[in-house]
């Protein structure tokens, strides 16, 4: 079974890419994290939901099931290689305009993509890509969903280690919440709870 990416709904992918191309055109040579490339050399590839968990959650011993959908993300690639992210952040009333980024979470979500893609899990059940973002504690980890089970892969850089290795919900948020509690003990006392 392959690794799904699932299309984001209405004109989210074609938006993308006519932003960027806006971008390009109102700098006169394109946005700097393109490098060289034109943005018609830029395909806007791995679709995939964006969903994030808070302590708070984690606190309550919630799981995957308490994460929340907040907007989608693709990889801007150009022959095979990875330069750059583009996320769209969503509410239930509107949907926002893509951001373009570099950053480490692009690359390590590259590379943990192509190595999910080789799972031996994946020949038994099909995963829908998502990532999944837990923003107090800096985690972020791709998350493989399927309606039996999910994997976890946290990316680097990330607060309970096993970057690249696939973790079960279980182990993840089990080592998540010890650095929930530290997070929470590093709060002052009279702050509520976000």
């Amino acid at each position: 079974m392959p690794l799904n990416t699932p299309e984001p709904p209405g004109r989210i992918r074609d938006e993308t890419r006519s932003h960027l191309g806006q971008i390009a055109r109102a700098s006169g040579d394109g946005p700097k994290l393109l490098g060289e490339i034109g943005p018609d050399d830029v395909e806007v590839s791995a679709p995939h939901r964006v969903f994030a968990l808070l302590v708070r959650d984690i606190e309550a011993n919630g799981g995957l099931e308490m994460a929340q959908p907040v907007g989608w993300r693709f990889l801007l690639e150009s022959g095979g290689d990875v330069l750059a992210g583009a996320e769209i952040s969503e509410t239930p009333e509107r949907t926002f305009p893509p951001t373009f980024y570099k950053s480490s979470s692009v690359g390590a979500t590259a590379t943990a993509v192509k190595a999910a893609r080789a799972l031996p899990q994946l020949q038994m059940a099909g995963f829908d890509l998502r990532l999944l973002r837990i923003p107090e504690l800096y985690q972020i980890a791709l998350w493989l969903h399927s309606p039996n089970t999910d994997l976890l892969i946290p990316l680097a850089p990330s607060p309970i280690g096993r970057e690249g290795q696939v973790t079960p919900p279980p182990v993840f948020f089990r080592e998540l919440t010890a650095r929930a509690q530290e997070y929470r003990a590093r709060q002052p006392r009279d702050r509520e709870p976000a």
